[in-house]
């Protein structure tokens, strides 16, 4: 009996234990995918709720709801992963913020489509402002995580000044940056806390990788290394104090640098974007304009040269916008570059590879090398077969969109000459009620005409006048009757021209050439604005090795690792560099030196050679110590001058579709039609002479 009530209290007690197992799992699931911000809310929550809490509340239900649909949720994540690493390891907070995000710029773009939905009739016209809208959206969202990075790097920079007051005191890293992290903001609080925690760990080495690859910009991977640096080897008193303080200083300094210069090409660049975009909502707008006060440019706007003009400026509100994002990019945080590449996929199709090794350049041959070195230098991800196809896709987009828009015009001019009123001679004022009477009636007799002379091959004013015969009944004079039939005659030998011309082939074969090479041009616009940051870039590296050459056991692969955790521009060759450096240091520099041929940089990387060789870092790099002042100096004037350069391309960029709009879609067209009125009130005058 006692083994039987035994084994009946084991059986009991395990499966109650299996039930609270899986009770405890399902419910930690549940905590952690949905319930989570209801459980740290309720627990944030005090007793009377404000009308601040309540609203972050009611921002967190939606969240919830808005995440179990799925194009909201692809939405969400997009936006919830660009904030990430600034709310890392809170997820009340993060959610918080991408419902604060989402509905700022959902509001703002809903207040702007409403009075163009109202408003725009045109579908064209309607389009492209709904575009318009959709692009301000995403440089909305790009202006929200910009703040908020200049916000944590302003809160860095009181966190470094913290770190030092603390350090004096205690003399201990952990302290130090605990102490920092306790009073520190928000954002850079849970950073701090990271840090600490980074060094508390048993596995220093592998949570120091953790955050490095997740930390949010470079001079936290900087503090993260110094610290670790510090911790393991100790500090170094050197006569100028201590090294890590004065490790810390540089950096503070480069952190400066960095605000003074977010700030102000900020301020230079950050409407310009929507300066350039500016001409998709004013282009509907002048056209009535003109249009109303100018008669004869109504008939200017509805034909095909009207349509052309028009499909220019979008052309160059479009380039414009594309040339000042590459712009403003160098200025943003790097993105992830782990996303997927869609022409890696497409590339791995067999016709698809046939055709770009058909159409793409022979491996080893000059154009090759010429363009692997352009993606190198510009930054590209994108290998050659890569960026082959993206070429021959833009190409071929190009090329249907030009055989599109031919057609269209063709389609246009057609209904023009069908359906568009006969306009009167006058230039300036509104026509008459009896002159618009007159005009649709015109069109009437035209349109008549023309459907009777359509199968007929022999066309000349006296079949014409035939026709018009009937007319005379109705008060016609001979001469009216004349300019009727000169009128219609015009009309089918413009009717009769409506087919594909060679010039009109050749346009749209350039037209997709010129989209085959629009990739190259963009890459070498880039090249030209990174080339611009390069002097700067080494001067940010310099700062590092003058950080780190009097510490302890550093090595020159050691350094090499900081440099590509630092760099932007070199970032790629550097990790070439590290990844064959272990099978021979001095091939991985003289590789280096080829892949960069920048010269600045060439002479770094010489100095490492004779570091990997014989010398001490310190003594091979002891000229930054000693001219550190004066480079500071040098590279403040110099950042003004490349300020002052990027603001001028970008202000010609950013201002070149609205003088585009004046000019190539009022102010030119205008003297166009003036002088074509002048034309006819002179022949008029001739006949009657």
């Amino acid at each position: 009996m006692r083994l039987d009530g035994l084994s009946l209290l084991l059986g009991t007690a395990t499966v109650l234990f299996l039930g609270v197992a899986v009770a405890f799992l399902w419910l930690s699931r549940y905590s952690s995918e949905v319930g989570a911000a209801r459980q740290y809310e309720a627990l944030r929550k005090p007793a009377k709720t404000s009308k601040k809490q309540a609203l972050h509340q009611f921002m967190q239900r939606l969240y919830l709801l808005c995440s179990r649909l799925p194009l909201l949720r692809a939405y969400l994540s997009s936006i919830r992963k660009r904030l990430t690493i600034l709310h890392m390891g809170d997820e009340w907070k993060l959610r918080l913020e991408t419902m604060r995000v989402t509905l700022w710029a959902w509001s703002v773009l809903g207040l702007a489509s409403l009075p163009l939905l109202l408003w725009v009739r045109d579908p064209m016209s309607l389009l492209m402002l709904l575009i318009g809208c959709w692009v301000v959206h995403g440089m909305m969202v790009d202006v929200v995580v910009q703040r908020l990075e200049v916000r944590l790097l302003r809160q860095l920079r009181t966190f470094l000044g913290d770190l030092r007051h603390h350090y004096h005191r205690h003399g201990m890293v952990e302290e130090a940056l605990y102490e920092a992290a306790d009073s520190a903001a928000y954002e850079m609080a849970l950073h701090g806390q990271e840090l600490v925690e980074v060094l508390s760990d048993s596995h220093t080495e592998e949570r120091l990788e953790q955050y490095l690859e997740t930390a949010p910009n470079r001079y936290l991977k900087g503090l993260a290394g110094l610290s670790h640096l510090t911790k393991e080897y100790g500090d170094k008193q050197t006569e100028e104090g201590s090294l890590y303080l004065q490790s810390l200083g540089k950096l503070t300094n480069e952190l400066n640098l960095e605000l003074l210069r977010r700030e102000r090409l900020g301020f230079l660049l950050q409407g310009l974007s929507v300066i350039a975009l500016l001409p998709l909502l004013f282009t509907q707008p002048l056209e009535a304009w003109g249009s109303r006060y100018f008669p004869a440019m109504a008939a200017f706007y509805t034909s095909t040269s009207g349509w052309t003009t028009k499909l220019g400026v979008l052309l160059v509100v479009w380039l414009s916008y594309i040339l000042l994002r590459h712009i403003q990019e160098l200025e943003m945080t790097p993105k992830s570059t782990n996303r997927a590449i869609w022409e890696k996929h497409l590339y791995q199709w067999g016709w698809v590879r046939r055709l770009v090794h058909r159409l793409g350049p022979a491996p080893g041959s000059d154009e090759a090398s010429r363009l692997i070195r352009l993606l190198k230098e510009s930054g590209s991800p994108l290998r050659l077969e890569w960026f082959t196809l993206r070429r021959i896709m833009a190409g071929a987009i190009a090329l249907l969109m030009a055989i599109g828009i031919g057609a269209a015009l063709h389609i246009t001019a057609r209904h023009q000459l069908l359906y568009m009123p006969v306009r009167s001679g006058i230039l300036l004022g509104q026509p008459t009620p009896e002159e618009q009477a007159s005009a649709e009636a015109a069109l009437a007799l035209d349109r008549q005409m023309m459907e009777q002379l359509k199968g007929v091959k022999q066309r000349s004013m006296t079949t014409i006048l035939s026709l018009l015969g009937g007319e005379a009944d109705k008060g016609k004079t001979e001469a009216q009757l004349e300019a009727d039939a000169r009128r219609i005659l015009g009309k089918l030998e413009q009717l009769d021209q409506q087919y594909v011309k060679w010039w009109e082939v050749l346009l749209i074969l350039l037209a997709g050439w010129a989209g085959y090479c629009l990739p190259v041009g963009i890459r070498l616009f880039q090249r030209k604005m990174r080339q611009m940051e390069m002097k700067h870039e080494v001067d940010q590296l310099h700062t590092v090795i003058a950080m780190l050459a009097h510490m302890e056991r550093m090595s020159v692969e050691d350094l090499l690792i900081w440099l590509e955790q630092f760099a932007r521009l070199f970032k790629e060759p550097l990790q070439s560099c590290l990844l064959h450096f272990d099978q021979g240091a001095e091939q991985a520099l003289v590789q280096l030196k080829e892949d960069v041929p920048f010269l600045p940089f060439v002479r770094t990387v010489e100095k490492l050679e004779l570091a990997a060789q014989s010398l001490p870092l310190r003594d091979v790099f002891d000229d930054l110590e000693s001219e550190y002042a004066f480079a500071q100096e040098q590279r403040k004037q110099e950042y003004e001058q490349l300020i002052e350069h990027k603001a001028g391309w970008g202000s010609w960029i950013g201002f070149a579709p609205m003088m585009t709009l004046i000019f190539g879609y009022l102010v030119l067209p205008l003297i166009w039609v003036s002088l074509n009125q002048m034309s006819v009130y002179y022949e008029q005058l001739q006949r009657i002479q």
